[in-house]
C-alpha cells in the first residue's frame, strides 16, 4: 500500500508541475499531465485496493480493482497519445527519457509478471512501483518543455 501511494504523489506531482509550466497553446499539451494524474489516481486506488481489503465488500474490492485496471489503461493512453503527438527525434534528449521510461516500464511490468521479490515483506508488487516510480520520473523528464519555452499558466513568463 505504501508504494502505491508513494507512485501516486510522485505521479500526482509530475502531472502538477508539467500543467504548471507548460504553454497551453493546444490540446496536445494537456495530454501528459492528465497521463500523470490518471497514473496518480490508479495508484491511490490500488493502494487503497491493496491495504484495506480486510474492510472492504466483494463487491467494492472488485469494483476498486476494475477502476484501477481501467485508470491505468487511461494513463498509458494519455502517456502515450502525448509522445507520438510531441516532437519525437531519434536521438533528441527527451525521447532518450521517453525510451529510458518506456523500458524501466516493460522491466517493472516483467518484474510483476515473474513475481520477482526479495522478501515477502517487499513483495513483486512493491518492487513493481519503485520501478514505476523512476519510469514515471524519466517519462516526466521527456514531457518537460525544452528550456526557454517555459510558461506558467497565470500569464507569467
Amino acid at each position: 500500500m505504501l508504494t502505491d501511494y508513494i507512485l501516486g504523489i510522485g505521479a500526482f506531482g509530475f502531472g502538477a508541475s508539467l500543467l504548471r509550466s507548460t504553454t497551453h497553446d493546444s490540446k496536445v499539451s494537456f495530454l501528459w499531465p492528465i497521463g500523470f494524474f490518471c497514473g496518480a489516481a490508479a495508484a491511490i486506488a490500488g493502494g487503497t485496493f491493496h491495504g484495506f481489503a480486510t474492510l472492504q465488500s466483494a463487491r467494492m474490492h472488485t469494483g476498486l480493482w476494475n477502476v484501477t485496471m481501467l485508470l491505468i489503461g487511461a494513463s498509458a493512453a494519455f502517456m502515450v497519445s502525448a509522445a507520438v503527438s510531441g516532437p519525437l527525434q531519434r536521438n533528441a534528449t527527451n525521447t532518450q527519457w521517453l525510451r529510458a521510461g518506456l523500458f524501466l516500464s516493460v522491466a517493472g511490468l516483467l518484474i510483476q509478471l515473474r513475481g520477482v521479490s526479495f522478501t515477502p515483506a517487499f513483495n513483486h508488487n512493491d518492487m513493481y512501483h519503485c520501478v514505476q516510480t523512476v519510469a514515471f520520473y524519466f517519462f516526466f523528464r521527456g514531457a518537460r518543455p525544452a528550456p526557454g519555452s517555459r510558461r506558467v499558466c497565470r500569464g507569467s513568463r
